[in-house]
Formats: C-alpha cells, structure tokens, sequence
C-alpha cells in the first residue's frame, strides 16, 4: 500500500512546491510593476502644465487607476513568473537532493514533471478564460478615467463596429456622419456609403446615399449618389463633393485593441473585419498568441528544469541561473520580434504567432528527454 501511494505523494509534493515559487514570483513581480505604473502616472500628472479644462488627479485616482492595471499586468507576467520561480524551486531541489534522491528511486524527471506541466497548463486556460475577459472590463474604466485626467487625442479615424465604419465630420458648419459598408484603406476609398447630413443646430436635413467616396485632403467625393432631404424629396447626381478638413495620407480604422476582445468573441469579429475589407493580421496574430499563453508557461518550466537539473551538484552555479533566466527571457523577446515581424505582414500569422512557443516547447522536450535518456544509459 506504502509503495502504491509512495509516488502519488511525491508528485503532489513537488507540485505543490513548485506553485508556492511560482505564486511568490508573481506576487513580486505584481508589486513591482504596481509601483512602476504609480510612478508613471504621478509623471504624467505632473506633467499637465497650463492645461486647465482636464479634471487634476489626486493620490487616490492614482492609486485606483494602477490598482485597475493589476489583472492585465498579472496575465501578461505569467510566463516571467513561471521563469523565476521554477528556477528557484529547481534550485532547492538540486541543493536538498530531491531530484537525485527521486532518480535512485526509480521515477525519471518525466513522471516528477507531468502533473506539474498538467497544472500549470490549467493556469494558462484559467489566465485566458477568467483573467482575460474581467482585465477588458478593469482596462475600459482605466481609460476612461484616463480620458477624464489626462485627456485623449482626436484622431481622424473610422470606429469599426459589426454595422460598418463611422466617422463624424465638419462641413460648412454642416455636421456629417458617414457610413460605409467596406474599407480600402490602400486608395482612401470607402463603399456603400451612408452620409447622414445634420445643421449646426443639430437638425437633420438630408440622407447622402453612394456606392463609392474617396476622401483627399480637402474634399470628399462621391460617385453615383442618391440625395433623400427631410421632406423626402429625392435627387440622383453621378458625382457630388464635399469640403471637409481631412489631413491624413490614408484612412484610419478605430478597431478594438486585440487586448481587449474576449477569447470567445475573437472568431466572430476577425469574421466581420475580414468581410468589411479591413486587415486582420494583427488580431490573428494576437489570437494565437494569446492560445499560445499556456503553452508558454510549460515551456518556461521545461527550459528552466531542463539546465537547473541537469547537474546534480548542491552547490548554487551562478552561471546556470543567469543562464537560465538568458533563455526564458530571450524566448520570450524573440517572440515579440517575429510578433512584429507577422504584425508587419513580413511572416505569415500562423507562424509568428505559433512558431516562438513551439520552438521553445519542443527545446525543452528535447532537452528533458536528453537528461533521463544520459541516466538511463548510465544505469546500463
């Protein structure tokens, strides 16, 4: 019965250890980003010089604006957090002899690790699924605080939404709302649009209808228009123009940040961005990286166990440390580099947002296996 439950005892023991190092290094790491955004944001309240029609911040707004920060900053550090504290737990293990006492027993570095790879993937799908949607929520009220204390740039800029592109502009004194069903961003030009075309009383007084508009620098042209007034009264016209103020050298789409779209509702927009003509590549990218989140953390945990427990001396080797902690963080970085790579459509987004996860997964199961496979044939 002893020998039965010997193992099953074990593992638990060194999974529970292992998330008592990683919960440590989280909590650190939390603090030390908390502050750094305090300090960030008492910068930018100190620097709003002469500016009088913003509301000032006081030491509680922003302390509530960084504690708002918190969730984001906790999912984002996931795989940092799993870096260090396998890395010290590992440690441990080398000086106390766990692995070495654990190997003379019979059980291979494979079966000490799988229930806590197991673990720690859960965390990854927890961290997507329950940490993810309610970091939206806590990130729309930190900006929209920041709108009230700091302000925000108006840019001209189409909001995307699943009933097409919206911009408001000024003609004349003539308020415009335009709509339009599809985007080419490349030649300036919008389709199927809607102009809705309101006095500076803000009194409607006419539906612009067409099946193209190119905007230039100070002029919106329209092909092909149907002119609807507030009487009903229609008028058919196969150019139209209107003087607008519209400096920009291409069109600007407000879509959702990719940070801030729920797992779950990512296949349904990246759908509508697609058929409305808009570019997808950055929130597809976004997307695998963001499934790739669990995969990560087991990669960290594998790399980190794989130099950590290699050598079985008991002495702490500095140069393994900073070794390890080089390749957990050079991982990381050089996935963002070949992010940026897909984001500029340089890569295509399956394997910029795959590849730097599977690269360091696969290292560390090659790695893992190299170690038990050395005491294998040392036995024979």
């Amino acid at each position: 019965m002893l020998r039965t439950n010997y193992p099953r005892i074990l593992y638990k023991y060194f999974t529970i250890d292992l998330c008592k190092y990683f919960l440590f290094a989280l909590l650190s790491l939390m603090v030390l980003i908390f502050v750094i955004d305090l300090i960030e944001l008492f910068r930018r309240s100190a620097n709003k010089v002469g500016v009088n029609h913003l509301v000032k911040a006081n030491f509680m707004d922003i302390l509530g604006m960084a504690s708002l920060k918190i969730i984001g900053n906790a999912q984002k550090i996931l795989p940092f957090a799993a870096l260090i504290g396998s890395i010290a737990c590992f440690n441990q293990w080398r000086k106390k002899n766990y692995y070495v006492i654990s190997k003379s027993s019979g059980i291979s570095l494979w079966k000490i690790l799988s229930p806590i790879l197991v673990t720690f993937f859960f965390f990854g799908l927890l961290s997507i699924i329950l940490l993810s949607p309610f970091s939206n929520l806590l990130m729309k009220k930190y900006d929209n605080i920041q709108t009230t204390f700091f302000g925000k740039q108006n840019l001209n800029t189409f909001t995307f939404d699943t009933k097409g592109f919206w911009i408001k502009q000024v003609s004349q004194k003539k308020n415009l709302i335009i709509n339009a069903n599809k985007i080419d961003e490349k030649l300036n030009s919008i389709f199927d649009v809607n102009i809705f075309v309101y006095n500076y009383k803000k009194v409607f007084e006419k539906r612009i209808s067409a099946k193209k508009a190119k905007f230039t620098s100070d002029k919106l042209l329209l092909f092909d228009v149907k002119i609807t007034d507030d009487k009903s009264n229609v008028s058919i016209f196969k150019k139209y123009s209107y003087l607008i103020n519209f400096d920009s050298k291409s069109l600007n789409v407000a879509t959702l940040q990719p940070s801030k779209i729920f797992i779950f509702d990512y296949p349904n927009y990246l759908i509508n961005m697609k058929s409305y003509g808009l570019n997808i590549s950055k929130h597809l990218l976004h997307f695998f990286k963001l499934i790739c989140q669990p995969f990560l953390i087991i990669s960290m945990i594998l790399l980190s166990a794989s130099l950590m427990l290699k050598s079985s001396e008991r002495k702490v080797e500095v140069g393994i440390v900073s070794l390890s902690l080089v390749v957990g963080f050079a991982l990381y970085f050089i996935g963002d580099f070949i992010f940026a790579l897909g984001s500029s459509e340089k890569l295509p987004p399956l394997l910029a947002g795959f590849g730097p996860t599977l690269i360091g997964l696969f290292s560390g199961c090659y790695l893992i296996s190299d170690i038990d496979e050395i005491k294998a044939l040392n036995k024979k």
